[in-house]
């Protein structure tokens, strides 16, 4: 069978359907690019938000009108979406052959021969309570690089946030299965891995009793042949002094963290559930330059919490500007059924949210320019993904994190190496993006 995949959604999904990918090529099927080439398409979907769960049901219709002109033999749907609203899914769409929810690696094979086999299969459970979303994957990145997910669900319960009823609770991925997959990952070409999960800062908490993100950190920083390790998805209440010390010590760790703060006024981050204060972010930071001198920081906002005053979101202004993150981005409270934040009174209109989160945006894609035109005429270390054209490559420096941040554009006369390093000097800023030249075109 010639089988397709559509993820849509974050990183850690990215992951999963990599998995499923590995499972499917197991199994003797056949993995194509293209959509139209298939004759089974699976899609991972992504149900945090609506605007994401309405992408997913797009593309589910989309896709199930190539059943119409006969190109198209099954079409399933798993992941978040599935998970939360699979009966409805099941009821609404006659297009899905398949609808099973978070991946089970246990239960996928029995699942997909099922629905080949003719039969429409339903299968939501709820989430496992330990980490079982592994497998041997088909890395789908660009060249060089990898995610490396090391937790799955949340015991956060940030009252805006349906992932805990989603994903179920915080489990981590045993210390040696990640350095595992880590060491034949680095053995198969990847330079760069970024380790995710929905709150990498409690990794083993479930599994040791405490935090051992700093031993992670660590146990990967000996892995002959990575030569960079990126840290993603910090919940800023959970981040100590040993972290922040282990930081330090990281030699293929990049100084770039990613810590999503949420907002900056105490009083929505106390209605938000978030266990912090905006003194707390301001120490924190602090505490973290001082250990990490010139660390680039990435974070995200939201604009519109039932609530939410213009003195709180001028508050939220003052902040951003106090702490001149490198990145942000920023995104629109919208009300989740069954979580607290739904019947909170309040609700701002949408007008305002999207006013709002303008705003943000402005003022930040000010502070990024700036910070990316005082990296001019510097020598950094770049990672090549992809070529752009004859004399054209994309890819990433340290500062930049992958799918979420600018892209470094690099001109060269001499072809470059996918997934290897070159020192290029910046020359130019476009947008959030970096320009630059080729200084040594050896491959690092």
């Amino acid at each position: 069978m010639k089988v397709g995949f559509i993820n849509l959604g974050c990183a850690k999904n990215r992951v999963d359907t990599e998995v499923m990918m590995g499972l499917v090529k197991k199994a003797g099927h056949q993995l194509v690019d293209k959509v139209e080439q298939a004759e089974a398409v699976i899609i991972n979907t992504c149900g945090f938000i609506s605007e994401a769960q309405e992408e997913a049901i797009d593309t589910i219709l989309e896709t199930g009108r190539l059943k119409e002109k006969g190109q198209l033999r099954y079409l399933i749907a798993v992941g978040c979406l599935s998970q939360r609203y699979g009966a409805q899914l099941y009821e609404e769409i006659p297009e899905l052959d398949g609808i099973w929810g978070l991946l089970n690696p246990s239960e996928w094979q029995a699942n997909l021969d099922a629905v080949f086999n003719g039969t429409r299969v339903f299968s939501i459970n709820q989430p496992p309570g330990r980490f079982i979303e592994q497998g041997q994957r088909i890395v789908s990145t660009p060249a060089g690089w990898a995610y490396l997910k090391a937790v799955e669900g949340c015991d956060n319960h940030c009252r805006y946030c349906s992932i805990p009823s989603i994903k179920g609770p915080l489990r981590s991925r045993p210390l040696e299965d990640l350095l595992k997959e880590a060491e034949q990952m680095v053995n198969r070409g990847i330079k760069e891995l970024t380790v995710i999960g929905q709150d990498t800062t409690l990794y083993g908490k479930d599994l040791y009793g405490q935090s051992r993100l700093a031993e992670l950190i660590g146990r990967l920083d000996g892995i002959e042949g990575l030569e960079w390790l990126r840290l993603m998805y910090l919940h800023p209440a959970h981040i100590t002094g040993e972290m922040i010390e282990a930081l330090s010590r990281g030699k293929k760790l990049v100084p770039y963290l990613e810590i999503p703060v949420q907002h900056a006024s105490s009083r929505i981050l106390s209605a938000m559930g978030r266990r912090h204060d905006k003194e707390h972010l301001i120490k924190l930071f602090s505490d973290i330059r001082a250990a990490l001198p010139g660390v680039v920081l990435r974070t995200t906002v939201m604009l519109g919490f039932p609530g939410e005053t213009e003195e709180d979101f001028q508050e939220l202004l003052e902040f951003m500007e106090a702490i001149r993150f490198d990145w942000l981005g920023a995104f629109t409270f919208q009300a989740q059924e069954g979580t607290p934040a739904y019947a909170m009174p309040e609700q701002i209109n949408d007008e305002i949210k999207a006013r709002r989160k303008d705003i943000v945006m402005s003022v930040q894609k000010h502070i990024t320019r700036q910070k990316n035109i005082e990296r001019l005429n510097t020598r950094q270390r770049v990672l090549v993904s992809s070529t752009a054209s004859k004399s054209l490559y994309l890819g990433r420096t340290a500062f930049q994190g992958p799918e979420v941040d600018g892209m470094t554009i690099v001109k060269s006369e001499t072809s470059l190496k996918k997934g290897c390093f070159y020192e290029v000097l910046l020359k130019a800023v476009r947008d959030f993006d970096m320009i630059g030249e080729v200084v040594n075109e050896s491959a690092q």
